[in-house]
């Protein structure tokens, strides 16, 4: 059995030296860029060190898969010699490389403050000065090739082989290596993911907000290796030069909004509920107003709806729960890819929670599924907020739906409970979960909730109930009146509504601000979106300050010019005034008057082009601005540093 075992000892020994050259380079970039990390001290550096193993076993588990599987598989042409020295070279070979790119971009790092990934190739491409280059800095810093040559010596010297190389074995011995490696596959699958479960999404780029407190941080968090697996399908950003001048581009739109001088900030408590898969084809009151009454499936959201400040059509920015947070929270679309799947997931943003933060406000984020889920806890503690509440911190399994996370119900009340110990004012900010597939409830409602005419619309109704139950509760505290809700869906899902199908219909999802006092209320004939919902919020309380969005302030643009962007399989989107654009990325393909025509059936691109460029000039300063400030690491009403 020892020999036996041999091989998976062997394999576990040269995985951990490859973790611990990991930690080593790690501390030579932190000490190669030390005038970056001014706020770290040796304590915060352990910190930043341990939350760094996660990517580390992912990275070491990436580069070493074809070395593990030569290793175990069960067969008996593994104990020759020459083929053990091949394992050898897929070890050391790919391992040597990681560590080597690891180190030159400790060099590199002060250039960009981040971590480089796979886009770099893309961006150099057709430079041919690079080799110069490179040997330039290698002379330089001779001491990295010094290591680099040590690193290499380790890896030859120190590596393992196994003890039972030589041996024969009969089909017991095939029996046991068979087993070993089905024992492996498991956990090298959860270690390559960053955890185990349906709803742990695998690790990326934007986990390592988790544990930082300043975004350069997660430098430190990352290794480049990592950086690179994980953005090797993404094709970097390319700055359009459609408006030549920055004052054109500016004039044209600009995502920094100042507001007007004067008045005292009302320090009032915001409370936003982002609610998984909602659609505005559920609600009966949204669906009456384009004209046809659908089925009544959020009969409290509905009823509240009539109470708040609402718009006839008001749009999600994106197309997944990911999506939701930098829209909400951020200003930031979701343009192409997620935010957060972008190389630029780690540039300097100014959240809701950050700006409100440094004007006296508590502020905690609530998810009831794992901590990991989504990401979400990461870009929350990212974009600001002080606290984060999840799964784990609400301590209850017998809550658990046996899929995503905590039911609705118990956790908006956990969630209401929450509210009442944070110092007002405060942020409070929760994403429900329930209404996600498999679209299951609780077994005692099964009988409470009727079926609707597709899976999601029960579980819609759970989740209304679930709503209604937090503001039953929530009605009884001290802090209510004195709050500003917000309720937005995160993006839409399944629908049977046609006209919810279209390119326009695809992304409505129901907005409302509700305040007790009846301060924000009616219904306005213009189009609210995700990215508004920030610079409406500020606007409200008398943030005095300029901030940052890809939207507007709903309290101060007219209906007219209120607008909303999206991105959808090529295509960007934008409506104004009744009317959506469909722009290609070189040129404007469709035009159609999606409030009179909700199947999107006759293209008015020709019929009214001056419209149609109006349009497509708002689309390119967008788009333009957007790729200008991702680029440059402008996402931020004033520039970092």
């Amino acid at each position: 059995m020892r020999k036996h075992l041999s091989y998976i000892g062997a394999v576990l020994w040269n995985l951990l030296l490859a973790m611990a050259i990991y930690t080593v380079c790690r501390l030579v970039f932190f000490f190669l860029n030390r005038p970056l990390f001014p706020d770290v001290d040796l304590t915060r550096l352990a910190h930043l060190c341990k939350a760094g193993w996660r990517f580390d076993l992912a990275t070491v588990l990436y580069t070493n898969l074809p070395y593990i599987i030569l290793m175990l598989i069960p067969f008996r042409f593994r104990e020759n010699q020459v083929y053990q020295g091949v394992a050898k070279g897929f070890y050391v070979v790919p391992n040597f490389i990681a560590f080597a790119i690891d180190l030159a971009d400790g060099v590199y790092f002060p250039f960009t403050n981040r971590r480089t990934t796979c886009t770099v190739f893309r961006e150099f491409q057709g430079d041919d000065n690079l080799g110069t280059i490179f040997l330039h800095e290698a002379a330089v810093h001779w001491y990295l090739v010094l290591l680099g040559i040590g690193i290499l010596w380790l890896l030859i010297r120190a590596y393992r082989k196994p003890s039972a190389a030589g041996e024969r074995y009969g089909w017991k011995g095939y029996l046991l290596h068979t087993a070993v490696l089905a024992a492996v596959l498991y956990p090298m699958v959860g270690g390559m993911r960053g955890g185990f479960g349906v709803t742990v999404r695998p690790i990326g780029i934007n986990d390592a907000n988790l544990y930082i407190e300043k975004p350069v941080e997660a430098g430190i968090v990352l290794n480049t290796a990592f950086s690179m697996y994980k953005t090797i399908d993404n094709a970097p950003l390319v700055e359009p030069d459609w408006f030549e001048t920055t004052e054109e581009l500016e004039e044209a739109f600009s995502p920094v909004h100042v507001p007007a001088a004067g008045g005292e900030m009302r320090k009032k408590n915001v409370v936003i509920l982002i609610l998984e898969s909602f659609s505005a084809s559920y609600s009966a009151y949204l669906t009456g107003l384009q004209g046809e009454r659908r089925g009544d499936y959020m009969p409290f959201l509905d009823s509240l709806m009539r109470e708040s400040l609402i718009f006839r059509y008001s749009f999600a920015n994106g197309r997944l729960s990911i999506d939701a947070q930098p829209s909400v929270m951020c200003g930031i679309p979701a343009f192409v890819e997620s935010f957060t799947l972008t190389p630029y997931a780690n540039n300097d943003i100014r959240g809701l929670a950050r700006e409100l933060g440094e004007k006296g406000y508590s502020s905690a984020f609530y998810h009831g599924a794992q901590r990991q889920s989504l990401a979400l806890a990461g870009f929350a503690h990212k974009s600001g907020f002080q606290q984060e509440f999840s799964r784990e911190s609400y301590g209850n399994e017998d809550d658990f739906d046996g899929t995503w996370g905590i039911w609705d119900e118990p956790f908006l009340q956990y969630f209401e409970q929450g509210i009442g110990v944070l110092q007002e004012p405060f942020l409070a900010t929760v994403f429900t979960l329930s209404s996600h597939h498999p679209y299951a409830i609780p077994s005692e409602f099964e009988s409470v909730f009727e079926p609707g005419t597709i899976p999601i619309h029960r579980s819609v109704r759970y989740s209304d109930y679930a709503i209604r139950r937090f503001f039953e509760s929530a009605r009884k505290e001290p802090w209510f009146e004195n709050t500003l809700f917000v309720i937005t869906g995160d993006h839409t899902n399944q629908t049977d509504a046609p006209e919810y199908r279209t390119l326009a219909g695809v992304f409505e999802i129901p907005i409302l601000f509700y305040t007790p006092d009846g301060s924000l209320k009616g219904l306005r004939e213009g189009i609210a979106m995700q990215l508004d919902i920030k610079p409406t919020i500020l606007s409200y309380l008398g943030y005095d300050e300029p901030w940052f969005s890809f939207g507007c302030d709903l309290l101060t643009t007219p209906d007219e010019d209120t607008y909303a962007v999206h991105y959808q399989s090529g295509m960007y989107l934008y409506e104004q005034d009744g009317y959506q654009l469909q722009f290609d990325g070189e040129k404007s393909v469709g035009l159609y008057h999606f409030t009179e025509d909700r199947l999107l059936q006759e293209n008015l691109i020709a019929a009214e082009p001056e419209r149609a460029a109006a349009m497509e000039r708002r689309i390119k300063a967008i788009i333009q601005q957007y790729a200008r400030r991702m680029i440059h690491n402008e996402l931020t009403a004033v520039p970092a540093g």
